[in-house]
């Protein structure tokens, strides 16, 4: 980079007035002092050389210079006047120096702004209203399932999830009498309310009625998934805000409940015995997955309880840790068990077993009044049921060891079906006269026929009555 500094027409005027003026002054001083002026020209003053002054810069140095510029723009932007500099550049017609200093810091304090600008925009605040957003599809009823920890109460889970006590036994069945265990999942709603299955035949209004709410309340309720308010049978839905009946028995009892040694069911029909074995008579039947209550122990079974009902069930039927059952008190208070076999009906011994009639009666007579209750001889398991050929109605029970028994002329059909196990003194129907003419049979009064065969031979049934 090259710059030549040359003079200016102005300055060359200058220094022309100067020659003048130096020329006059002599002549002035050699007249004061009478000196003849020589008729050649005074001496000139000499001419003022023209300057040129010439460097050149590096890039570097160029950019630096530069540099610095903006700089300073920047620090002084704030307290100098830029706009009313710019402004005043449009009352200038004539272009000038100043002018073009004016259009240049313009430019450079619009480059500054916009960079402050841009650090403004950066550092906005939050503002006091939160931005809108979609809201969040709600799913399911619960926003999550909390694992039973030993030594918690339910009313402890209540508290922690500010749910009330009676929705944590309503949505988790925990109302059915199924014992605690530890790591037990806890099903926790979002809001108050009750589970319900939806059953054949019921409706959005009988269910609304039922709990207690409106019936937009459960159709219009989202992980319900209800279309058109259209129930499905085996659904689980929630009924937000339902109630069911609640004391505050209930409420003290729940609330002090926690997870305690408890059995698993595995099978359907599991028994529940009052004692420990086949003999006992049978207390309820559980379906497979309840949980019950372990409390003894005696032989192969344990003690169980399950709500209010307290009875025995062999091990083998229970999925157990055996190191809480070695645990468990040996219990040898129980019943005994009732006689293995049991009169069929009371009443009068009207016919005995052997030839009558010049035929032979395989069986027993006793008489009574109608509707006399007649009840199982010994457990076992009905294989029929009903109108039965020449007994007219009739129930045939299985037993163990190849026995079984007839009970004929029921006075109408029996209260027990194929297939279903009996207890020993269990009612399976009553007394009557009824008989199949085309079976061959034949009834002269109100009596009940019993008849025992062993490996389907008939034998004295007082051989095996008490």
């Amino acid at each position: 980079m090259q710059v030549i500094f040359n003079h200016p027409p102005w300055f060359e005027r200058w220094m022309r007035s100067r020659r003048r003026l130096a020329t006059a002054r002599y002549t002035v001083r050699r007249l004061r002092n009478q000196t003849v002026v020589s008729v050649l020209r005074p001496p000139a003053v000499a001419p003022l050389p023209v300057v040129q002054w010439r460097f050149r810069l590096s890039r570097q140095v160029g950019h630096g210079f530069l540099l610095l510029a903006v700089i300073v723009m920047l620090a002084v932007d704030y307290s100098f006047p830029w706009q009313q500099l710019i402004a005043g550049r449009h009352q200038v017609h004539t272009p000038s120096v100043a002018t073009v200093v004016a259009t240049s810091a313009e430019q450079a304090v619009g480059v500054a702004r916009a960079v402050r600008v841009t650090a403004s925009v950066a550092r906005e605040p939050e503002p006091i209203a939160p931005a809108l957003r979609a809201p969040v599809p709600v799913v399911t009823a619960y926003r999550t399932t909390h694992l039973l920890a030993e030594g918690e109460t339910l009313a402890e889970v209540a508290a922690r999830y500010q749910i009330p006590l009676s929705t944590l036994v309503w949505t988790n069945g925990l109302d059915r009498g199924d014992a605690l265990r530890v790591g037990q999942p806890l099903r926790i709603a979002r809001l108050a309310g009750v589970t319900h299955t939806v059953g054949a035949g019921e409706t959005l209004a009988a269910l609304a009625e039922r709990y207690g709410v409106a019936p937009e309340a459960i159709a219009t309720f989202a992980p319900n998934r209800l279309r058109n308010g259209q129930l499905i049978v085996g659904q689980e839905i929630f009924i937000p805000g339902g109630r069911l009946a609640w004391s505050p028995e209930q409420e003290a009892a729940f609330a002090q409940r926690k997870a305690e040694p408890v059995g698993i069911v595995l099978a359907n029909e599991t028994n529940v015995r009052s004692g420990p074995s086949t003999d006992h008579q049978r207390l309820a039947q559980l379906t497979a997955g309840r949980q019950v209550a372990l409390r003894g122990r005696y032989g192969d079974w344990v003690l169980v309880a399950l709500g209010e009902t307290t009875g025995w069930i062999r091990s083998d039927l229970l999925e157990l840790d055996p190191e809480q059952v070695a645990a468990l008190p040996e219990v040898r208070d129980f019943p005994p068990p009732p006689p293995r076999w049991v009169w069929p009906a009371q009443g009068v011994l009207t016919s005995g077993f052997g030839p009558r009639w010049g035929g032979f009666h395989n069986g027993i007579d006793i008489a009574n009044v109608a509707w006399t209750p007649i009840v199982a001889a010994s457990r076992g398991w009905v294989y029929e049921a009903g109108w039965c050929s020449g007994y007219g109605y009739c129930v045939k029970i299985r037993h163990p060891g190849g026995i079984e028994t007839i009970y004929g002329h029921l006075v109408t059909r029996p209260v027990v079906q194929v297939g279903q196990e009996v207890s020993t003194g269990q009612l399976i129907g009553y007394m009557g006269s009824t008989y199949d003419r085309a079976g061959g049979g034949y009834s002269t009064g109100v009596h009940l026929h019993f008849t025992i065969l062993v490996n389907g031979r008939a034998v004295n049934p007082l051989r095996y009555l008490p």
